[in-house]
């Protein structure tokens, strides 16, 4: 038999206790606060070092990682190089650590574009508290039989780019620093170096 709109009219709907609709409510709420917990937070990727990164070479050259977090703030984001491959580290960093802005510069901006190396007994190198950022002052200085002792400043504000001690149980620790140079200040350093004594001293920033 067909149910007319009349027929429907006339039909009594069944009745719901107001406990019950309380209930359903807040197992409706319930049902959304866990939804909402459990739901993983929304991630961003940023940019990492795949490797122990050196400071100077441009990043397209270097192996960069992409990972995933809840917080970017203070990283570098994106999932690739782009733009920043002809950008370098001003410091290197070990595999796994992140990129922050602070340690990316042009390569244009880099003070030298040369690197040299040197190593100096730590007293000589503010006792080895020297790490790759840091700015030196470098000092040279000479001695000859029946000539006053000389001391001149052969640079300034020379960029470390990186800095290792060198523990010694037989004699002082030294310390071994790669150095941002021009060519003008790798002469003056190499001649020191051969002809006198070496002093750092690290300069404020």
């Amino acid at each position: 038999m067909a149910i007319s709109v009349e027929n429907l009219r006339g039909l009594a709907l069944p009745s719901v206790a107001p406990r019950t609709m309380i209930g359903v409510g807040l197992a409706a709420v319930a049902a959304l606060l866990v939804l909402i917990v459990t739901r993983p937070p929304a991630t961003v990727p940023i940019l990492v070092a795949g490797a122990d990164l050196p400071a100077g070479t441009p990043l397209a050259g270097l192996q960069i990682d992409a990972r995933q977090v809840a917080d970017a703030s203070g990283f570098v984001v994106g999932d690739e190089i782009g733009e920043l491959g002809d950008w370098a580290l001003a410091a290197p960093i070990a595999a796994g650590e992140p990129l922050i802005p602070s340690l990316l510069r042009p390569v244009a901006a880099l003070p030298a574009p040369d690197v040299m190396a040197i190593r100096l007994d730590t007293g000589h190198a503010v006792l080895g508290q020297l790490s790759g950022g840091d700015r030196i002052d470098i000092y040279a200085t000479r001695s000859s039989p029946g000539v006053p002792t000389e001391t001149a400043l052969i640079a300034t504000e020379v960029y470390v780019l990186e800095a290792s001690t060198v523990e010694s149980s037989a004699g002082p620790d030294r310390i071994e620093l790669l150095l941002a140079v021009d060519r003008s200040t790798a002469m003056a350093l190499t001649q020191a170096m051969h002809t006198g004594e070496v002093d750092l001293v690290r300069v404020s920033p």
